[in-house]
């Protein structure tokens, strides 16, 4: 009795002293690859994992001035992360024609690994859109 208490109580200590771990990348074009192999032990006072999107025209050139998605993760606080998307406010409206900014913050060991708002949402926004003026259009001739 006395040693699966001592095993009980060795087990709790493990547990309460792991810290929360997170999927970390920085400046990543897709969520695939180092944004969800890569994953750290966050410091003690760090709650909250972090995903930060963004929907902007590239530093380098691109045919037809194409758009794409910048993703960084990483640990941080839920403070921090309130702070941040009351900062972003506006700036996070995800239309397609805009460049744009999100940040999504979750609590739990690697709770951050997708990207709700990924390329996907938004190439079938655009896709429902065309579908639905062709639609129109051919009624309407």
């Amino acid at each position: 009795m006395d040693l699966q208490l001592g095993i009980l109580c060795f087990l709790a200590i493990i547990t309460c002293t792991l810290g929360l771990e997170c999927y970390v990348c920085n400046g990543q074009f897709d969520n695939k690859d180092k944004c969800i192999k890569s994953s750290v032990q966050c410091r003690q006072s760090q709650d909250t994992c972090i995903t930060q999107i963004q929907w902007k025209a590239p530093d380098f050139w691109t045919p037809r001035s194409e758009k794409i998605h910048i993703i960084g993760k990483s640990c941080g606080t839920l403070a921090y992360c309130n702070h941040r998307q009351r900062q972003l406010g506006l700036t996070c409206m995800r239309d397609w024609y805009r460049d744009w900014e999100c940040l999504e913050c979750c609590q739990g060991d690697r709770c951050n690994y997708y990207v709700t708002l990924g390329a996907s949402g938004v190439t079938s926004s655009i896709a429902l859109l065309l579908g639905s003026l062709l639609s129109v259009w051919l009624l309407w001739r």
